[in-house]
């Protein structure tokens, strides 16, 4: 156990073992969101489509009927330079530029043909024009990855045009490669999906995150995943990053290690757009003792001069009554004697502590002031109990922040990494027990996921 946790758990009594029944003291939480980035490079995919589309396509220095053109006829001669791949947010780009030269010629008799012209023969520089397939990356609810074939565009960078013919035929001596290039994406789409892996991973974090987190002795973090969905894909350089982020409820357990909550891993929400960070309501008591200790540091000694003399806090309580906070200072001096203030505790998110407002003497202290006359209402003491009510929270939860903090730094699995920062802490409500103030406060950070 850590040092700061054994102070927090002599100093607080944590109460986490089951979530607070609904009441106006609790205020609703958002989800938190975990976010689980699955990393593709795409380099070595790129590599090995490279090595499968063909240099040329099917059917060069073949004979082949123009359309819409009887009796003429066309061959060619086509191959492509090697691919580029342009990767930015959710689309691929392939994209090659293709050499190619051909004749053109009518059929005279059985198989012979006459070549009436060409173009990018030699002595000739080849023909060239740029094929360009645009596909989007999408993720299925079934966790399967799929690439969509979008745009294909066809571009010539210097025209072949046969006079007579009286148009241009690229397409039709790009279309063996268009072919081509559209069964690479089919295969980069293969391969990215068997590299993804998205529901393996995500199965994995899953029943992970399902599982109690000891964060030191009898004290347990519980994330309790409810949902899956999915962030807009990125990419950093040739890198795919698909994230699932697995919404959850996380809440500590203070006592035996609870039991995990086995659920099977849920469909995927590709549309659902979750608000990001981590979220962890706490709960903590100020006892009165120590808050009578903090208040008589700050008022005990302090004197009051009067047009009716002087008088000195010699003593001060802090107690709590039917949702109130009570204050009895005891005076000496020009008055001698007890006196009680009644307030209401408050939450200062500026300061993570808790203040007291709206202070003013109880009915028996007003009673028993009125007959030393009203010239105690004109001095400062109710101002300066007022300054001085302030009770540090954000000291009796430290020990309970770096615990959390610890625990959301760790190794889950052998290829599982949990990283998370805490980067906000707010006591949001106030209250008053039997024994101390019933104070809840709320961490906020950051948590993500890395998979080996």
């Amino acid at each position: 156990m850590r040092p700061s946790l054994i102070l927090l758990l002599l100093v607080l009594p944590l109460r986490a073992q089951t979530p607070p029944a609904p009441s106006a003291f609790v205020e609703e939480l958002e989800p938190s969101t975990l976010a689980l980035p699955i990393r593709v490079d795409l380099v070595p995919l790129l590599k090995q489509v490279e090595a499968q589309v063909p240099l040329s396509p099917p059917g060069i220095e073949t004979w082949a009927e123009i359309k819409g053109r009887p009796r003429t006829y066309f061959r060619f001669n086509l191959i492509r330079e090697p691919l580029t791949v342009r990767v930015k947010d959710a689309q691929v780009a392939v994209r090659v530029v293709a050499n190619f030269g051909m004749d053109v010629g009518l059929r005279t008799i059985g198989n012979h043909f006459t070549v009436m012209g060409s173009c990018g023969r030699d002595p000739e520089p080849p023909r060239r024009v740029l094929l360009d397939l645009r596909t989007d990356i999408g993720v299925l609810p079934g966790w399967g990855v799929d690439l969509r074939q979008t745009a294909f565009e066809v571009t010539p960078l210097n025209t072949c045009e046969v006079t007579f013919l009286g148009f241009d035929i690229t397409d039709q001596v790009t279309a063996g490669m268009k072919e081509n290039l559209r069964a690479g994406a089919d295969l980069l789409g293969r391969l990215v999906r068997e590299n993804a892996l998205a529901r393996q991973k995500a199965q994995e974090a899953w029943t992970q995150f399902s599982q109690p987190i000891e964060l030191g002795k009898d004290l347990y973090l519980l994330f309790q995943p409810r949902r899956v969905r999915l962030a807009p894909l990125a990419t950093q350089g040739r890198t795919l990053i698909i994230t699932p982020e697995i919404e959850a409820q996380p809440r500590l357990v203070l006592g035996a290690k609870p039991q995990a909550e086995a659920t099977p891993l849920p469909d995927l929400e590709v549309n659902a757009s979750p608000k990001p960070g981590f979220r962890l309501r706490v709960e903590a008591d100020l006892a009165y003792t120590h808050a009578s200790q903090q208040f008589a540091a700050q008022v005990v000694g302090k004197t009051f001069d009067t047009d009716k003399g002087r008088f000195e806090i010699t003593s001060a309580r802090v107690w709590g009554e039917q949702g109130k906070a009570m204050l009895e200072v005891g005076l000496k001096g020009r008055i001698t004697g007890k006196v009680t203030l009644s307030g209401k505790p408050l939450s200062d998110p500026a300061t993570s502590s808790l203040r007291l407002t709206d202070l003013d003497f109880t009915l028996d202290s007003q009673s028993w002031l009125a007959r030393l006359g009203d010239w105690i209402y004109h001095s400062d003491l109710r101002r300066v109990l007022t300054d001085k009510a302030h009770f540090l929270m954000d000291q009796q939860f430290q020990g309970l922040r770096e615990a959390v903090q610890a625990g959301l730094n760790r190794q889950l699995a052998p290829n599982l990494q949990l990283s998370g920062t805490l980067r906000a802490f707010r006591v949001a409500a106030v209250t008053t027990g039997s024994e101390g103030f019933r104070s809840q406060a709320y961490l906020e950070g950051e948590v993500q996921v890395d998979m080996k």
